[in-house]
């Protein structure tokens, strides 16, 4: 359920009509009716917006919280990448700024790497030239590759829409954002990646969850901000 319908229920649950519930919180009927239907530009910004729902709940005698929780989630600004979110949150380090090698330091790395290619080189070919000698003075001596590692199968992560809407953001291992908006109740997205799938969902209880075909449910409660993660084993850690 979207905020505007929560608001559209707790006023009919109160028994007023849009017209009443102006005239009791002094809020133009007209902005009201946008509310209603997740318009929030024509009441002044966010924080007119935060001001007109807690008096909308006060005076329908309800707590504000769950739908200052719904505002949130539905008004998530879509031009921050999940990296930027999880920033904003302290979930993930800072990133480091690299200072630029000067040209002495680097001619020093370069000159101690050919050095050690020089030295590698020599060494790689006396024990090439003593595993030869080993191997033709016995021929039942064969090279045996050990065992061959199983390439990963990666992480299919699949989005579905289930109650009402929520802002999702999604990067893939590289930090790439795949995605970055509104998934509706009746949608469905699918995201893949070789290594990790990266979610930030702002209304967990609108999400329901399918990875590498497994169904995990919704992502958690109604309103409810969460960082998860996703690997090949279908491994999640929540931030």
């Amino acid at each position: 359920m979207s905020l505007g319908s929560s608001l559209r229920e707790v006023r009919n649950k109160a028994g007023f009509s849009t017209a009443e519930l102006a005239a009791r919180t002094r809020i133009p009927e007209s902005v009201l009716s946008d509310l209603e239907v997740d318009n929030f530009t024509t009441c002044g910004g966010a924080a007119y917006a935060r001001g007109h729902i807690r008096t909308i709940a006060r005076i329908c005698q309800i707590d504000p919280t769950p739908l200052l929780s719904q505002f949130e989630s539905q008004t998530i600004p879509l031009n921050k990448s999940i990296r930027d979110l999880l920033n904003d949150n302290s979930a993930t380090p800072a990133l480091k700024v690299r200072k630029p090698l000067s040209w002495k330091s680097l001619a020093g790395v370069l000159s101690g790497l050919f050095i050690f290619a020089l030295v590698g080189a020599g060494i790689f070919s006396a024990s090439q030239s003593s595993e030869d000698q080993v191997v033709e003075s016995n021929p039942a001596v064969q090279s045996d590759p050990g065992p061959v590692a199983k390439k990963s199968e990666g992480v299919t992560v699949t989005l579905r829409g289930v109650n009402g809407l929520s802002w999702v953001a999604v990067n893939d291992s590289a930090g790439v954002t795949q995605f970055s908006g509104r998934i509706r109740q009746g949608e469905e997205r699918s995201f893949t990646d070789d290594q990790l799938i990266y979610l930030v969902i702002g209304n967990a209880g609108a999400i329901q969850m399918i990875v590498n075909g497994e169904n995990l449910g919704v992502a958690g409660d109604v309103g409810e901000v969460v960082r998860l993660e996703f690997g090949p084993q279908a491994l999640s850690s929540q931030g």
